[in-house]
């Protein structure tokens, strides 16, 4: 399998695990579930934002997709860095 493949497998895998993650956080309360939910959600996306980079070199149709990716992971990375100078 190539990186590509990997890639997205483990964005793939992400998916059930940020949901379960969000489900303890939510109903546990745990400020600790909940940043690891959102440490699992970037990890996904960077994870995604590589296998659109590479695809977008070949099909320059995808761009507009990596901007967005990038958008959405530089948006959850200031949020994630802030809810840690706020109290949970």
């Amino acid at each position: 399998m190539s990186l590509d493949s990997w890639l997205f497998l483990y964005f793939l895998v992400t998916i059930p695990g940020f949901l379960g993650l969000a489900l303890v956080a939510r109903f546990g309360r745990s400020a600790r579930a909940r940043r690891g939910a959102e440490v699992v959600l970037l990890t996904g996306v960077v994870a995604l934002l590589v296998v659109v980079v590479q695809r977008a070199v070949e099909k320059p149709v995808l761009w507009p997709a990596v901007a967005l990716l990038a958008v959405a992971l530089v948006f959850g990375v200031v949020m994630h860095v802030r809810s840690y100078r706020s109290p949970s």
